[in-house]
């Protein structure tokens, strides 16, 4: 009778043996590693000792092989080599975004290059400023421009302005110099359409040294209508300013109206002596410089 409770407490044993590691095998095979944690407090062991014994009792053909280099986290039971794909994930991740990040500023270079190195006056806009300011040094209005148009222009500020003789002259020798520097050797047989002026334009804002005497003629335009030597300009001024190139006086009052920015009536020398370079200069349709010299044409 003992004998035989014996044998079925033993039998009970083996098939509970049994059965609890062909669970761990199933589990193994189904998840690569093998999940144990009988004993979490133990945190320092890799596998427990509950564990190891268990799997030392069990048949050799049944007991599923722990993967070399691998451990067991006592927190989550989870193999290194899968926090490894894990962090080999995370990293990848981060990478995708460095490279997103890197076209980003690549971009942003590229652009930066570009409008580095593009050259200036390369703007629709920008030529059709060119085209109003030639229709306006055409004095004689004969299509093209001639040293002859510059001397007029010298003799209305001289005349209708208030240029004394020593300005007057020096005015004269600036108009020269800068004759020579954009369009070549002055002679009645030097001609200059529409066309050749924006090209030889495009050609000074483009060279360094050239570009920094742009407008330098400015100053003698300002002192020949400023007749009471204030130092600044009102609407009366500015208008002799536009009769002295041939405008009305409507379109100075629309230009003044618009360049006067600060609405104090009036524009001292370094507003006037900005604003005049800038009309060169700048390509951006929102600035006010685009009025100094009356309104635009259409084409």
């Amino acid at each position: 009778m003992a004998f035989s409770v014996i044998s079925r407490g033993l039998l009970r044993t083996s098939r509970e043996l049994l059965e609890r590691n062909m669970a761990v095998g199933a589990i193994s095979m189904l998840n690569g590693y093998v999940d144990i944690e009988m004993h979490p407090s133990r945190s320092s062991r890799t596998i427990s000792t509950s564990s190891q014994a268990l799997i030392h009792q069990t048949p050799q053909y049944l007991q599923t092989p722990v993967p070399p280099n691998s451990t067991v986290t006592p927190s989550t039971g989870i193999y290194n080599k899968k926090v490894k794909n894990l962090k080999r994930q995370q990293k990848d991740d981060e990478e995708s975004d460095s490279d997103s990040d890197s076209d980003d500023e690549y971009e942003r270079k590229r652009q930066d290059l570009h409008k580095k190195y593009s050259q200036k006056g390369d703007t629709e806009f920008w030529r059709r400023k060119m085209r109003t300011l030639h229709r306006i040094l055409d004095v004689n209005r004969d299509g093209v421009i001639s040293f002859d148009d510059f001397k007029l222009l010298h003799k209305r500020f001289t005349d209708l302005g208030h240029l004394n003789e020593e300005l007057s002259a020096e005015f004269l020798k600036v108009m020269e110099e800068t004759w020579m520097e954009q369009f070549g050797e002055i002679t009645p047989y030097n001609l200059v359409n529409a066309e050749q002026f924006m090209t030889d334009l495009h050609h000074r804002l483009n060279d360094e040294k050239m570009f920094k005497s742009v407008g330098r003629f400015l100053p003698y335009l300002f002192k020949a209508v400023d007749y009471d030597h204030s130092g600044y300009l009102d609407l009366d001024q500015y208008k002799l300013f536009f009769r002295c190139l041939g405008l009305s006086n409507e379109d100075a009052a629309i230009s003044f109206a618009v360049i006067d920015k600060n609405g104090d009536g009036q524009l001292s020398l370094k507003e006037f002596v900005h604003l005049g370079r800038q009309y060169f200069l700048t390509e951006d349709e929102t600035k006010i410089s685009k009025m100094f010299w009356g309104p635009l044409i259409d084409h």
